[in-house]
């Protein structure tokens, strides 16, 4: 690791993973080495998301929109700032919209929502790497179980496995920038011998997929 440059040339860093995985921590304790600003998805403040995991078909498409115009509102901020001033680190990616409309929303609702997606995407700052956790779904449910929020309570196991597949289709593909896939299963931020390990690696992903598991 490189102890003046820990993100090597990287300057705007995305954390991604589906529900669970632990984005969050992860970015944290990347910017706390980095010494990084820090972009954090404010999911709290969605007021259809508990009613969305008790009902997804009838809140779906209200849930998806909100958090799509959130997000952007967000995006467009951290553009206006200077992101090659200190290294920038987020919990979320702005292409996650598709993936989870894409699981949610039915085809109607899709087409109406995807038209305002591609309105709103080119005015979204890219990211220089995307760190994209996984991990498989026995392994999610105990993390959220765990970490005991109450609107997740009632998380659908078939959901969260569509969400998982979803992801690794999408990114098997994806080619904004470059991508280090990190299995979790056995690779915990928590600790300083596998935060040195993630480090490391994410100094080496300067193009195309890089995979990190244990």
């Amino acid at each position: 690791m490189n102890e003046t440059d820990p993100m090597g040339p990287h300057r705007y860093l995305v954390v991604e993973g589906p529900i669970g995985v632990g984005k969050t921590t992860l970015v944290h304790r990347l910017a706390r080495i980095a010494r990084a600003r820090v972009v954090l998805e404010i999911f709290e403040e969605n007021p259809f998301l508990a009613s969305f995991y008790k009902d997804r078909d009838r809140y779906a498409f209200q849930t998806e929109l909100f958090f799509l115009l959130s997000r952007f509102r967000q995006q467009q901020q951290l553009a206006q700032q200077n992101l090659f001033s200190q290294v920038t680190l987020s919990d979320y990616l702005f292409h996650k919209n598709l993936i989870f409309s894409g699981v949610t929303l039915l085809e109607a609702e899709w087409n109406l929502y995807l038209d305002v997606y591609e309105a709103l995407a080119p005015q979204v700052p890219r990211p220089d790497l995307v760190i994209l956790l996984d991990a498989p779904l026995d392994v999610l449910l105990e993390r959220i179980a765990h970490r005991g929020r109450s609107y997740e309570s009632n998380m659908d196991p078939d959901y969260l496995s569509s969400l998982v597949s979803r992801y690794r289709r999408e990114f098997k593909i994806y080619k904004d920038c470059p991508v280090l896939h990190i299995d979790t299963t056995n690779i915990d931020p928590r600790s300083q011998q596998d935060l040195a390990l993630i480090l490391a690696e994410i100094a080496l992903t300067l193009d195309g997929h890089r995979y990190l598991s244990r």
